[in-house]
Order: C-alpha cells, then sequence, then structure tokens
C-alpha cells in the first residue's frame, strides 16, 4: 500500500506544494473478509520497523532571503523525513526554488540520501513573502549512531542566487539533555 502525499500549507500567498511523504512500514494483521473470522494463529512474516524521531531547532539563510528552519527528523530502514518551514522574504526577485540543484541529506561518511521530488512543485518553488511546512522525504537510511548530518538545498550554487539559492545547514541528530535541576 502506497502512503498518500502530504501537503505543504502555505501561509501567506496563493502557491502551494505537496511534499512526498513516506511512512515507516508498520505489521499490520491482514485484514479478514467482512464476516469471516480473523486469523489468530497466522504466522508473523513482517517486524515493526523502528523509526527514531529527534527534535531539532536549527536555522539556515540565504543571501538572498530564503530561510530553512529544520524542526524534526524521522530515521526509518527506508527514508528519513525531515520536518521543515521554508520562508522566502527577499528584493531581488520574487520567487526561488529551493530544490532547482541537488538538494540532499548528507552523511559523515559523505554518502548522499537525495530529495525525493515533492508532487506538485519538485523543485520546491516558493514565492516571495510566502511560507511553507511540510516534510522533505529524502531516499534512504541514516544509520542508528550518527551524530549529525549536513542538510543540502542547491548544491553548486551561490547563497545569494535568485533562481536556487545554496544552504548547507547542519542537523544535530542527539536529543538536547534533561534541564539542569530536575529533582529525581
Amino acid at each position: 500500500m502506497r502512503p498518500a502525499p502530504f501537503r505543504l500549507i502555505v501561509v501567506t500567498g496563493a502557491a502551494a506544494l505537496a511534499l512526498g511523504a513516506c511512512s515507516p512500514k508498520e505489521a499490520a494483521a491482514p485484514a479478514a473478509p467482512d464476516g469471516a473470522p480473523a486469523a489468530s494463529d497466522a504466522p508473523v512474516t513482517a517486524r515493526p520497523t523502528q523509526t527514531r524521531s529527534v527534535d531539532v531547532m536549527v536555522q539556515g539563510v540565504s543571501e538572498v532571503g530564503a530561510t530553512v528552519r529544520v524542526k524534526k527528523v524521522d530515521m526509518a530502514e527506508d527514508a528519513t523525513i525531515v520536518d521543515v518551514s521554508i520562508s522566502f522574504a527577499g528584493q531581488a526577485t520574487g520567487n526561488v526554488e529551493m530544490a532547482s540543484g541537488p538538494t540532499y541529506l548528507q552523511l559523515p561518511n559523505g554518502q548522499k540520501l537525495m530529495l525525493k521530488a515533492p508532487e506538485g512543485n519538485p523543485n520546491m518553488n516558493i514565492r516571495n513573502g510566502d511560507t511553507m511546512n511540510g516534510r522533505l522525504v529524502f531516499m534512504g537510511a541514516v544509520p542508528p549512531g550518527t551524530l549529525s548530518v549536513s542538510l543540502v538545498f542547491n548544491e553548486g550554487s551561490t547563497s545569494d542566487s535568485i533562481i536556487g539559492p545554496f544552504i548547507r545547514m547542519e542537523i544535530p541528530l542527539r536529543a538536547a539533555p534533561a534541564a539542569a535541576g530536575a529533582a529525581g
């Protein structure tokens, strides 16, 4: 079963961006036909997939006025999903494309998990004054124990590009320490 696409909500303006999303595979009991009893002793052939989620608060800004805020990273066995808020407010152009060049998560060993092109807006075009909220899907898994990844938009471009600005952000993948002074 293929998951339904997740759509970004445009806070201002009329543009809409649809981002493809994957959800981790879930082990579910097979559905029984109407009126038939469900098999209770059927062998289990699938194991639930563990998804590791990390809340983060990281922001990257380009010289042309594009801002990317990363809120959460979900790491599953087949994909890595990054919750983002992307805004654009610049004077040089009416819109920018946040994925007109190679856009990916880079692992510490140099491997690149490429962005799955969002449905309906593969270059992630955003108009001046708009904010898009949604989930970016990167094809591949982040290995357990990885402490950080780099999120790269428009590799090979420059931060002041009015077409597709370059942004590189370091994303920590460990939970923040507990608040000091907590009684236990």
